[in-house]
């Protein structure tokens, strides 16, 4: 039977578990993946298959506090950073070193490293990140590091950028960073736009999320699903500033070409980070949550999962959590979680009409 959720007037089937592999993987701590193959990329870029085979290890290891990961969109460079720390690599797919990154030291052991890989309008693959200042964002060839935000007159505002994304599209750039207080925030920006002008990557208060003004909330996490934002706030206290913001502990889509949230939930606990795995978002903070893009209602969770307190840009010595110990693969519907030890790899799907398994997540599906 089909187990449909109505929000807004959009009809989803319910998407869940369809199977698991469980793999022991002591010390794993870096996960990507790379043409549908699972690496740690920081034990020296150690395979392992999900058939049961022994991983494989190409290289030496990199250091303990290289803990974070990720992929380009085209599939041809890898990213392995020091999430509390200063110093990034750069990898092409086949594990060989194509240069190192940096980031400013000021306060960098107390937050998520800010740093996104993402395809250029001419289909090279970028970097977005902050190489000098904490709150001053470049765009740069990620081969060859050529900057192409070297013109002009910077004077960017203050914030410390963290957790980067960029849509699918290439256009939009998230930045779920912080103010002092600290306070969570999220800023949004035009790649192409700041191509020709750097200067727009510099103003937060007049960013394309509208910050300031749109949510008073502190933000807990944030990713894109399109070119639309997916965000959640933390269950810090505060005063929503009308019926249109966002209260803590909710779960929202802001489409960014109507200008306007196409649905909100309250939730009974804080989701935390976001990533994105098809037409679904991925919650991360304890364990992972399922929620679907279209309706912002849950469709599976894991609590024998853990992922970890991640609920901040904000991690302090806490920065194996998360973001750190997770990889979707989106070609594959599926993601993979280590908690240092294992690797439980879960692959998603809908279940076949008519089943006693889709019946049962019908009857025990819950609103958060």
């Amino acid at each position: 039977m089909d187990c449909p959720a109505r929000v807004d007037g959009w009809h989803t089937a319910r998407v869940r578990e369809i199977g698991r592999v469980e793999l022991p993987a002591s010390g794993a701590r870096a996960l990507v993946w790379v043409d549908r193959e699972l690496y740690d990329v920081a034990a020296g870029w150690t395979h392992h298959p999900l058939d049961g085979s022994p991983p494989r290890r190409r290289y030496i290891g990199c250091g303990p506090g290289f803990d974070t990961a990720l992929v380009a969109p085209a599939g041809d460079l890898v990213a392995l950073l020091c999430g509390t720390g200063t110093k990034g690599l750069l990898f092409d797919s086949g594990g060989a070193l194509v240069r190192e990154v940096n980031r400013s030291y000021y306060h960098a052991d107390a937050y998520r490293y800010p740093l996104a890989l993402f395809t250029l309008p001419d289909g090279r693959t970028g970097v977005v990140h902050c190489p000098e200042d904490y709150n001053r964002l470049e765009i740069e060839d990620a081969r060859t590091g050529q900057r192409l935000t070297a013109t002009g007159t910077r004077e960017p505002q203050d914030f410390f950028h963290s957790r980067l994304a960029v849509s699918p599209s290439g256009r939009y750039l998230l930045s779920a960073g912080w103010l002092w207080h600290p306070w969570g925030c999220l800023v949004v920006f035009d790649l192409h736009a700041a191509l020709e002008q750097p200067q727009t990557l510099d103003t937060v208060d007049g960013d394309l999320f509208g910050m300031r003004g749109l949510v008073q909330g502190e933000i807990s996490g944030a990713c894109f699903i399109g070119d639309d934002v997916v965000v959640s706030t933390s269950a810090e206290p505060n005063e929503p500033d009308g019926p249109d913001d966002l209260a803590p502990n909710m779960l929202a889509r802001w489409s960014m070409s109507q200008r306007r949230f196409l649905w909100r939930h309250q939730l009974s606990q804080t989701a935390g980070d976001l990533r994105p795995i098809g037409n679904s978002v991925v919650s991360l903070d304890r364990h992972p949550r399922l929620y679907d893009a279209d309706t912002g209602r849950v469709q599976a969770q894991w609590p024998d999962l853990d992922t970890g307190q991640a609920d901040s840009s904000i991690v302090w010595s806490k920065g194996f959590s998360g973001p750190a110990r997770v990889a979707v693969d989106h070609t594959g519907r599926r993601f993979a979680v280590t908690d240092g030890e294992r690797i439980v790899v879960v692959h998603l799907g809908s279940p076949p009409l008519g089943s006693t398994s889709a019946a049962f997540a019908c009857r025990t599906g819950r609103s958060d």
